[in-house]
């Protein structure tokens, strides 16, 4: 059979059960796992930057993500899909960085260098600063919900948290985002 690529994933791959794939990378078959890399390098990272925000640190934590799913691929249960699995490390990794790297930076320095009439950049610079306000739990599970978006059941398996749990989450993290936004405007 001809490998024919689709969306990163050869079509022998392309909606089948990832029991084959799966089991080709637990015994560290090369091309499947550049397979699995390929196909959520691009999403991991986009999870990263937006939790920990800042482009050196997404990479550092996509890189211990990779890292630590290859060495559990074997432990790998299939209790829940790959991606929630993955998602989950990638997030674990995100927490564990923002802990060693605790960063602080003031709006009013960011805005200076925004410059003048670009209330487009300003509004923007709001946000991430709200953002950045909130605990990394929340803003996880805002990125999840909004940037990747998760339905609240992916979110529940990606945090291993039930479903009312990953509601009340996503809830509190609207609302204390939205108390940070005002705050800054």
């Amino acid at each position: 059979m001809q490998d024919v690529y689709c969306l990163g994933w050869p079509r022998k791959y392309r909606g089948a059960p990832a029991e084959p794939w799966l089991a080709a990378a637990r015994q560290g078959e090369p091309e499947a796992l550049e397979q699995f890399y390929a196909a959520y390098r691009g999403p991991l990272y986009g999870l990263c930057f937006r939790i920990l925000g800042h482009a050196e640190d997404a990479e550092d934590a996509l890189q211990a993500a990779f890292i630590r799913a290859f060495r559990e691929l074997p432990r790998f249960r299939g209790d829940s899909s790959v991606k929630t699995w993955v998602y989950r490390i990638a997030i674990h990794e995100c927490l564990n960085l923002r802990r060693k790297r605790r960063e602080v930076c003031g709006l009013e320095e960011q805005r200076a260098s925004a410059g003048d009439g670009v209330p487009a950049l300003c509004e923007t610079l709001l946000v991430e600063q709200a953002l950045s306000r909130l605990s990394p739990e929340h803003r996880g599970v805002l990125a999840l919900r909004f940037w990747e978006g998760l339905s609240g059941a992916e979110i529940a398996q990606v945090l291993g948290i039930t479903g009312p749990a990953a509601k009340m989450r996503l809830h509190r993290a609207r609302v204390e985002f939205r108390r940070h936004y005002e705050e800054l405007k």
